[in-house]
């Protein structure tokens, strides 16, 4: 058999397995036919069956356990992203962390404490500079002085969300004051009401993306090789068409989907509570 003919084989394989796990012949967690089966079944040789399968589980769709075999991969819980038309919350706030929402700023902030010495502290801010990537979200020269806000959710179901927001420095008044710096942290909608006192009526656009995480984000979000990645930037607008503030949200594609307000039919206003988020399956409001 020729190069050309191995490559077709496991091509095959990897295309009929794929189909089955697909339409539930072997339903999540099942076990998938062993590499001995697969090489009577198909004729072929055993790193041509192994091929296949790394296919699959490059896929997100198998797993191997050494010693076992190989396995669909569970589906995960799945949770809802809701873009919404009416609520623009500011999800980088502290004070709208799950944590300080749950049990309040005293408790919450208790545990987020222990949490800062961790890999991924709950939330932080920073006066920085803006980066290739952050400066054309903000439509600004690399280098330009701006505030970076972030936050990481760590779900009950173990599931990650990472946000990131970026404001140009200038634009925030008194953020070098303490008394106001408290403020921007405790109050969850204050800094935004700050930028919109400042510099007038603003409007939002909203756009969504995915692709495959790399591989500084993997760790932080809890992804696998090759997994994909959602990612939705939010930018605040003034009547000038100037971009005032971005706000980036990251979830794993598997554990997360996207859906919009208007089109739901989803009321936000009363979405916006934790007990009812939880019992629509919503999560984040955007």
């Amino acid at each position: 058999m020729d190069t050309e003919d191995k490559d077709i084989r496991w091509r095959t394989i990897a295309t009929d397995l794929r189909a089955a796990i697909l339409d539930g012949r072997y339903p999540p967690g099942a076990a998938l036919p062993s590499e001995p089966e697969l090489v009577r079944r198909y004729g072929v040789s055993r790193p041509t069956v192994r091929k296949a399968i790394d296919t699959l589980v490059t896929d997100g769709l198998a797993y191997v356990m050494r010693g076992r075999g190989s396995f669909v991969r569970p589906l995960p819980q799945r949770s809802v992203i809701l873009i919404g038309d009416k609520q623009r919350p500011d999800i980088a706030a502290p004070g709208n962390h799950p944590h300080i929402r749950a049990y309040g700023w005293d408790l919450g902030l208790q545990d987020s404490d222990t949490l800062k010495r961790t890999e991924h502290p709950p939330f932080g801010d920073e006066r920085t500079t803006a980066d290739r990537a952050t400066a054309a979200l903000l439509s600004v020269r690399p280098g330009t002085p701006v505030i970076r806000r972030h936050s990481h959710w760590t779900l009950e179901n173990g599931s990650h969300i990472e946000i990131n927001s970026w404001t140009k420095a200038d634009l925030v008044a008194g953020w070098e004051d303490q008394k106001r710096y408290h403020q921007f942290r405790k109050r969850p909608a204050f800094f935004y009401q700050t930028l919109q006192r400042e510099h007038g009526r603003m409007r939002w656009i909203t756009v969504t993306s995915a692709r495959i995480a790399y591989e500084d984000e993997r760790a932080p979000l809890g992804l696998d090789y090759a997994e994909a990645l959602l990612i939705i930037h939010r930018a605040m607008v003034d009547e000038q068409a100037r971009t005032v503030e971005v706000t980036e949200v990251k979830a794993p594609a598997n554990r997360f989907e996207i859906a919009h307000a208007a089109e739901t039919g989803h009321d936000e206003q009363e979405l916006y509570t934790p007990g009812q988020s939880a019992e629509e399956g919503v999560v984040l409001i955007v």
